[in-house]
């Protein structure tokens, strides 16, 4: 069986229980660096990884401090403190020896307990992913050739006042979903200003945080690839954007929830 792409781009070589080795991936890379949404998932299979790991993850906060290069680098994951319930962990991304951290970290992994639970968000009622044909971004970047997005509301770049869009998300070729992917599903929203504006400008991810609601329990009960993902923008600042998402799997699991800070150049001005 050939191994998925997403499944090579992930794998980690272990150095010591806390450092592992990887190598970027052609397949998902972005402009100048790897997509984010892969880099995101690489720190968390280093966790699943690790053999000190307690429970599922909860919530991860990832800032990108400076880009990735091509070529190898180490992850260093480490937990900082264990409790019954939870475990907290400190994380980051060098290349070079003696290197700064491009990528700084941490997460929180939990056992989840019987009690009482709802959930308010809801899947809202849209067409099924065949009824809509995937969205053939302008963008010649290689990570995009590896989602198949489709809009069930709008065309993204069509610009206007509002930023909201939902979509379809399946990986290429189709993979069941897990942990790692629905961390990078979280980062492959279209940009928030592209959809605004209409078009592409230069922007760069400073801050992502997923907070994931289903555990490995709720993923053995996720019916097919694809996820359903809403995304909107609060507030344009400074130079600054925030992005906030849901994502559901397709029978209405509401698998995550995802806020980011982005970096833009405004060429307005």
């Amino acid at each position: 069986m050939t191994t998925h792409p997403f499944d090579q781009a992930l794998a980690l070589e272990a150095e010591s229980d806390d450092l592992y080795r990887g190598t970027t991936s052609e397949h998902y890379w972005n402009m100048i660096s790897p997509f984010g949404g892969t880099t995101v998932a690489t720190l968390l299979q280093a966790i699943l990884s690790h053999p000190r790991r307690l429970g599922d993850p909860l919530a991860m906060t990832v800032n990108f401090a400076g880009p990735l290069q091509k070529g190898t680098f180490r992850i260093r994951v480490h937990p900082v403190r264990t409790g019954r319930s939870t475990q907290h962990w400190q994380m980051d991304i060098r290349q070079g020896e003696d290197a700064e951290p491009a990528i700084t970290g941490t997460a929180v992994f939990a056992v989840r307990r019987d009690a009482w639970s709802d959930t308010e968000s809801t899947m809202p009622d849209v067409a099924a992913p065949e009824e809509r044909a995937r969205y053939a971004s302008p963008a010649n970047v290689p990570f995009l050739q590896m989602y198949d997005v489709r809009y069930v509301d709008r065309d993204p770049l069509s610009g206007g006042r509002e930023s909201d869009t939902q979509c379809w998300i399946s990986d290429v070729p189709p993979r069941a979903l897990d942990f790692p992917s629905i961390a990078a599903h979280c980062d492959t929203f279209i940009p928030r200003l592209f959809v605004r504006k209409g078009g592409p400008t230069p922007i760069s991810t400073v801050t992502l945080t997923i907070n994931f609601h289903a555990d490995s329990a709720a993923l053995r009960k996720v019916e097919g690839h694809h996820t359903f993902a809403m995304a909107k923008a609060n507030a344009f600042n400074g130079g600054y954007y925030d992005q906030e998402g849901k994502v559901w799997s397709r029978n209405g699991i509401l698998l995550a929830t995802t806020h980011q800070m982005v970096w833009y150049r405004d060429q307005s001005l």
